[in-house]
């Protein structure tokens, strides 16, 4: 293993604490294969909620579901537009994130709770965001400073939540371009159906095996154990671990029970662990390319698939190009199973990391920017398929304008509405984090949380963090390097109002482009630019990477590619 800080080689560990690391061949395999295995039932289960067909267990389920419609008073059968959908969503998420917000602040009011305060405003407000938007950045400690009630009811529940309305918002999306003035469904159906029949089942399995696997499940805050190896008494702190830590990877959630996140013991206790927690967070995000085949047509859900792979396998290879630590690394997994399970995670935009990333070498970190720059191999759970729509719409402008030839999406015309809005999508991602980077460094409020000396220059170190930060926020991610030193009113406020914009603004912007098309005319012809093949995937690989580079090379070049 070469040491960046003294570029010696030292010897990759083969056994630590009695568990033997994976050949890393072996477990790329057992990765993607397992979890390309499973995405096909998985795909093909999402591909039948999205278009209302019968599903495996259909009539206890739907009397599940119609008890819940009685309840809360839905019209099942109402169509929504894409405004009353986005509606719908934006107003049932800002109710969830006040609950969240109050039951934070008043949180030593709560049973069990009176051993920690409740949280201040900025830091309540901004961990309401930060979950309710599915990226869960964390500027606090949860080991610290929540209590058991806390991480169990608000955030726990929370994190079925947010994923559940980036699927819903995804099926709304797809169903735009596979039906023809019907509206994009009723988001508080699917809302419902995905909790009900998605999340919480493969939720609930996920957390009896990662119990299995050592992670505790208990409502015990804590343990003592009396007599230790220096003759002390030790307090460890535990909870309800293995059920948070399971829809934290299967929802692309990222918060972790404790500050170390998955590089600690109890969320992540060995490398059987880390590998099955790699599947969890790439099952749902893979699955959607699938789905996305079996209602539009296999080769262009295949070629979708396979782009995303390839360009999956690019930051692979990028990040794999330098080896890591050791300093900083968790010693259990070595460099290539952190620098795996990291790009892994934050390419799937669920932030949560097995290591301190300032462990990880240059290389590695420009692979996780460049991941949360494209947001769409895979992405997060449903919006990851939307954004790489987004790409293969501005693709086929862009090469129509080559070619002399109209746009056509599915032997539907592009129009330039649809254009803009799309290229809107994909500059507002550069413009939240540069703008709120520079105020920032212009404020001073990046160089205090980084401890530079008055007077002196910020080293490119240093500037990468904060660009990460402001990154991480805007791509809905939640991995970071600041973390609790970043709870700070000036860090709370602005990340929480870049992870607000970053999450809503594209999603209704989206919706958007799915409702023109339910309007527009099909025609049986012939596409002048095929949306499939070998050639239509080497395009789409070419400007996607092209149009990341042209955005956001500056700020790699003065980042991690001058640390």
């Amino acid at each position: 293993m070469k040491s960046e800080l003294c570029g010696c080689v030292l010897p990759l560990p083969k056994e630590q604490d009695g568990v033997n690391l994976m050949n890393p061949i072996v477990e790329l395999i057992v990765v993607f294969g397992g979890t390309l295995s499973l995405s096909v039932p998985f795909g093909l289960y999402i591909a039948r909620m999205i278009s209302y067909e019968l599903r495996p267990l259909e009539a206890p389920l739907a009397r599940v579901e119609n008890g819940f419609y009685k309840i809360i008073g839905i019209d099942k059968d109402k169509q929504m537009t894409w405004k009353e959908y986005s509606l719908a969503l934006m107003l049932t998420n800002v109710i969830v994130a006040g609950f969240i917000f109050f039951m934070l602040v008043f949180q030593n009011l709560l049973p069990s709770s009176t051993h920690v305060n409740g949280l201040s405003i900025d830091l309540a407000f901004h961990t309401a965001i930060s979950f309710v938007t599915n990226t869960d950045l964390q500027h606090y400690a949860g080991d610290q400073q929540l209590s058991v009630i806390s991480q169990m009811i608000p955030l726990t529940f929370v994190m079925f939540v947010a994923p559940a309305s980036g699927i819903a918002a995804a099926f709304a999306f797809i169903r735009g371009f596979i039906r023809k003035n019907f509206g994009l469904g009723n988001f508080y159906v699917d809302f419902i159906r995905i909790i009900l029949t998605l999340l919480l089942p493969l939720a609930f399995g996920s957390a009896l095996l990662l119990m299995l696997l050592g992670v505790p499940q208990t409502l015990q805050s804590s343990v003592t154990i009396n007599h230790t190896l220096e003759g002390h008494n030790q307090t460890i702190t535990t909870g309800p671990v293995a059920s948070l830590e399971s829809i934290k990877d299967l929802g692309s959630n990222g918060g972790g029970y404790y500050g170390a996140n998955s590089g600690h013991p109890f969320e992540n206790p060995n490398g059987l662990s880390n590998t099955y927690e790699m599947f969890l967070m790439l099952i749902i995000p893979l699955s959607f390319p699938i789905a996305y085949a079996k209602l539009v047509g296999k080769a262009r859900g295949v070629s979708l698939l396979l782009t995303i792979l390839i360009a999956f396998g690019i930051l692979l290879a990028i990040a794999f190009s330098q080896v890591s630590g050791p300093t900083g690394l968790e010693t259990r997994f070595g460099s290539f199973g952190t620098e795996f399970f990291n790009t892994v995670s934050i390419s799937t935009n669920t932030g949560s990391a097995n290591s301190a990333l300032s462990g990880m070498s240059p290389n590695p970190v420009m692979s996780f920017l460049l991941g949360m720059f494209i947001q769409s191999v895979p992405g997060a759970d449903g919006t990851g398929i939307m954004y790489m729509i987004i790409y293969v719409i501005i693709t086929l402008f862009l090469v129509g304008l080559m070619v002399g030839k109209t746009p056509e999406f599915m032997n539907m015309k592009i129009n330039p509405k649809n254009v803009k809005l799309a290229v809107f999508v994909f500059l507002m991602h550069p413009a939240l984090i540069l703008i709120p980077t520079v105020i920032a460094f212009t404020t001073g409020n990046a160089q205090s949380v980084l401890s530079v000396p008055a007077g002196k220059m910020t080293t490119a170190s240093g500037y990468t963090q904060a660009l990460y930060e402001y990154t991480s926020a805007s791509a809905n991610n939640g991995s970071d390097y600041l973390g609790t030193s970043a709870n700070t009113p000036f860090w709370n406020w602005s990340t929480a109002i870049v992870m607000f914009l970053g999450r809503y603004a594209p999603i209704v912007l989206m919706l958007a482009i799915a409702g023109s098309f339910t309007v527009k005319d099909r025609k049986e012809a012939i596409e002048p630019i095929r949306t499939h093949g070998p050639l239509f995937i080497s395009i789409l690989l070419v400007m996607t990477f092209l149009l990341t580079a042209l955005t956001f090379f500056p700020f790699i070049v003065i980042g991690p590619f001058s640390m």
